[in-house]
């Protein structure tokens, strides 16, 4: 392990969490942030952990003798009589969520994906990954600290590290025969870090990658979690996209789902190379480890508003980081009652959701290939994802991605036919516009890239990715 940063600072001085805390008003308020490992968690949140005081202790105790307890101060209308006819169940607030959802959905990921089920009381049930994201950047960052993130990739964590006043400091996904995480760039990065103020605190890896679909292979894995170690780093795994492995044939067990005989009924398919080297990081027991997840893809259902921290890794630094995470959750307490009573039935239907997702992927991936494929010009290509819900296309760098996708928007809606959608009986007999996200949005290392959902309509797909392609193919010509 590298040596423990210096600095004028406070927060870097390496103290135990265990060592010493200071009594205020009868409540032993712990003042240190830095574990015995080397794991760093923030100021903030290493200030919000407080020892029971002396009233807390003293009805612990009793209850502990099964004596109940009369709470003269208790303002919970559901202990008093007042719950609503609506809402007639008792509400106990618990920071991780209600124990009996953490257990199905613990039972739930040992079912999807063929491991052993995780210890409901390393989930966190929450609302979304976004807010995942913040508790997280709240549990690991102070003011100006900064934490990595892929590039390319989604320019939702930014936005999120932002708001919480955290820096985003990004490492390279280098694309030879696909997309692979720049290991070494990464170390280059944290050197630099360690030699000038030590303020990079957690590593982001998408599993797979939004925009580039590609998975985490063995081999990365191996490079990620030895870096990681080496500096004392805990990983932030985003692995919301990881139920939809993309073109290939039926994959065995050993690819990390079941192939077959789930509760849904759901035969998984997979890339055949893909399948013997995709690893999950949620779950990783040599370091502190953070999965996140959620019924937003695994359900096909963003309005559903179900998320999920998986917290592993040694035992010492999880207990020390989930003493920290529980104070940031009871603040929140996100998980509402109404979605608690619907949880079953929403894990249940995963499965058979997922496979209906995943088969339109499959279908208009292929149709993507095959109408790239007939395009006379020759100069766009499918860059082909490993998994998720979307394919990036490519095509020559001098046609500029803003002026291809506002001539798109200006002038595709009275020349263009989309079938069957909502949009153009609204309009009358005016097709919609086309449009599509150029590749800048997710900080491309080169210019001639679109992103194009897997999930459109067939009918939809071929008449936008065809205004596309003579879109592309004219301005090509009038270059």
């Amino acid at each position: 392990m590298l040596a423990d940063c210096g600095g004028d600072r406070e927060r870097d001085s390496p103290i135990s969490v265990e060592s010493i805390g200071i009594e205020h008003s009868g409540t032993r308020r712990m003042s240190v942030h830095k574990h015995m490992s080397g794991y760093s968690f923030s100021l903030r949140s290493s200030s919000a952990i407080a020892a029971p005081n002396a009233v807390a202790r003293a009805e612990a105790a009793m209850r502990a003798t099964g004596t109940p307890l009369l709470h003269l101060s208790d303002s919970n209308p559901t202990h008093t009589g007042l719950a609503p006819a609506s809402l007639p169940m008792r509400y106990d607030a618990n920071p991780r969520g209600a124990l009996a959802d953490r257990r199905a959905l613990a039972d739930a990921i040992g079912t999807w994906w063929a491991v052993p089920a995780p210890d409901p009381e390393q989930l966190y049930l929450l609302s979304s990954t976004s807010q995942a994201y913040s508790w997280l950047f709240k549990l690991l960052c102070d003011s100006g600290d900064v934490i990595l993130a892929p590039a390319p990739g989604y320019p939702l964590v930014e936005q999120i590290a932002a708001l919480e006043n955290v820096h985003v400091r990004y490492y390279r996904l280098a694309m030879h025969e696909r997309w692979a995480i720049d290991v070494a760039h990464i170390e280059e990065l944290l050197i630099a870090d360690r030699a000038a103020h030590c303020r990079v605190k957690a590593i982001v890896v998408i599993n797979p990658g939004n925009p580039t679909g590609a998975y985490i292979h063995a081999d990365e894995r191996e490079r990620l979690v030895d870096v990681c170690s080496r500096f004392s780093l805990p990983l932030i795994a985003d692995e919301v996209f990881w139920g939809y492995p993309l073109a290939g044939t039926p994959a065995d067990a050993a690819s990390g789902d079941k192939a077959a005989g789930d509760a849904g009924g759901e035969q998984r398919v997979v890339t055949a190379a893909c399948a013997l080297r995709r690893v999950q990081l949620a779950g990783e027991r040599r370091l502190l480890t953070f999965g996140l997840d959620g019924l937003s893809k695994n359900l096909g259902a963003p309005g559903a508003k179900v998320a999920w921290i998986y917290v592993s890794g040694p035992h010492e630094i999880v207990r020390a980081a989930q003493l920290r995470l529980d104070a940031i959750a009871d603040a929140f307490l996100p998980m509402s009652d109404i979605i608690s009573t619907q949880l079953p039935a929403l894990l249940a239907e995963v499965p058979r959701q997922r496979r209906r997702v995943q088969e339109r992927c499959h279908e208009n991936l292929a149709l993507l290939q095959k109408l790239v494929a007939a395009d006379p010009t020759g100069v766009t290509s499918v860059i082909t994802p490993e998994g998720g819900w979307n394919a990036l296309v490519r095509f020559p760098a001098t046609v500029d991605e803003n002026a291809l996708v506002t001539a798109l928007i200006r002038g595709a809606g009275e020349s263009q036919e989309v079938g069957g959608s909502a949009e153009s009986s609204l309009a009358g007999s005016l097709a919609p516009a086309v449009t599509v996200q150029p590749g800048y949005f997710f900080d491309m290392p080169i210019p001639g890239f679109v992103n194009i959902s897997l999930l459109l309509e067939p009918q939809q797909l071929t008449a936008g990715v065809s205004a596309l392609l003579a879109e592309i193919a004219r301005r090509v010509q009038d270059a």
